[in-house]
């Protein structure tokens, strides 16, 4: 009985011309197009300038921030009144503001005249750029500490990145799209699956039949299991072939929780098909739950930085474990005993999907 239901979820799946070029195709443009278009590097920040001191130090330690390749200095102005007004006009993101006296103050060690304003209407872009600013700041000084000016305030920084030694924001980014990726695969198909046989009235012929619900509602996850391992060993394989990036763990960990999150994945998404009445009700009902787990599963902003009733919801929330778990596994070289809560929350959560999409299966003899 296993075997030909199993031949039929496969048929099925083969049947639609665009599933199969869509599941292909999907990874492809993923980590092909996604890596460069969500870019976390800030760039082009217009930077405006009150430069009270005009002289050289402050020429140079202006031309140190533009050389750096993330600012594009827009005006030098008069006043700070001035600046501000560029801002207001959303045609200055920063400013800088050099003191009268900075040039003395440099040779004397008596202080840093510089002060520093963002626009933070974005916060994230206006807490990089005054990160980017204090960077430029801090490596002038470090350069005349170097060539040894007299009365110089000098500045020791050591500094040691673990896990992304080159701070290459895609190596971040690739296992994040991978859990993307697979969710929203492993949720979507299946949630359009019964529904869809609902619709064209094929069901009715299942339901007549001896089979239990239990292997009816299995035997549809399966399919996109096959699909799901396809995404993830394509993603790993580009991954590697065109970004140089191979997982510093056990590729296997790596299936293993691929598993456990298309468990909870397919299951959610077979229970929603089985309340469903059309395809178009289970598509916004699946979509809805899909942008709530990315947005509140780490991927995008971290979980200590919501508040803490947020952090609580994230408890529900697969995508959180998934996630946690794959950039563990990838980045750092985590093994399961490390992130043992992550296989224990997925299997806990995959319990609950899969047992209520069994039991909600309306079956009629």
């Amino acid at each position: 009985m296993w075997k030909y239901l199993l031949e039929k979820e496969f048929k099925q799946f083969f049947r639609d011309p665009g599933l199969p070029r869509m599941s292909l195709m999907f990874p492809v443009l993923m980590m092909l197009v996604f890596p460069f278009a969500v870019s976390m590097e800030i760039r082009n920040i217009n930077l405006a300038v009150v430069d009270s001191s005009r002289s050289e130090e402050s020429s140079r330690l202006i031309e140190k921030c533009i050389s750096s390749g993330y600012f594009r200095l827009v005006s030098v102005c008069g006043s700070p009144d001035e600046a501000m007004r560029l801002m207001d006009d959303n045609k200055a993101d920063a400013i800088l503001t050099v003191g009268s006296d900075f040039s003395r103050d440099m040779e004397t060690g008596d202080g840093l005249p510089v002060g520093v304003k963002v626009n933070t209407v974005n916060g994230t872009k206006g807490s990089i750029s005054a990160q980017y600013l204090q960077n430029c700041i801090r490596m002038y000084m470090s350069g005349r500490n170097d060539s040894g000016t007299a009365g110089m305030p000098g500045i020791d920084v050591t500094e040691r990145y673990y896990f992304n030694s080159y701070m290459d924001y895609k190596l971040f980014m690739i296992p994040a799209l991978i859990v993307i990726g697979i969710t929203m695969i492993t949720a979507f198909l299946p949630a359009m699956n019964i529904v869809s046989e609902k619709e064209t009235g094929t069901i009715e012929q299942m339901n007549v039949t001896p089979v239990s619900k239990s292997a009816f509602i299995i035997c549809k996850m399966v399919p996109y299991w096959t699909v799901a391992f396809f995404v993830l060993t394509a993603c790993l394989l580009l991954a590697w072939a065109v970004f140089g990036f191979v997982c510093r763990g056990n590729a296997l960990w790596l299936y293993l929780y691929t598993t456990l999150d298309i468990i909870v994945m397919a299951g959610l998404g077979l229970l929603i098909s089985n309340y469903s009445s059309n395809t178009q009700q289970a598509m916004f009902v699946i979509w809805f739950f899909a942008v709530i787990f990315m947005l509140m599963s780490g991927i995008f902003t971290p979980i200590a930085s919501m508040p803490e009733w947020a952090q609580a919801i994230t408890y529900l929330n697969p995508m959180r474990y998934y996630a946690d778990a794959i950039r563990a596994v990838y980045i750092k070289g985590s093994t399961p005993l490390d992130v043992w809560y992550d296989a224990a929350g997925l299997a806990a959560i995959g319990a609950v999907m899969v047992g209520w999409a069994i039991a909600s299966y309306r079956k009629s003899s």
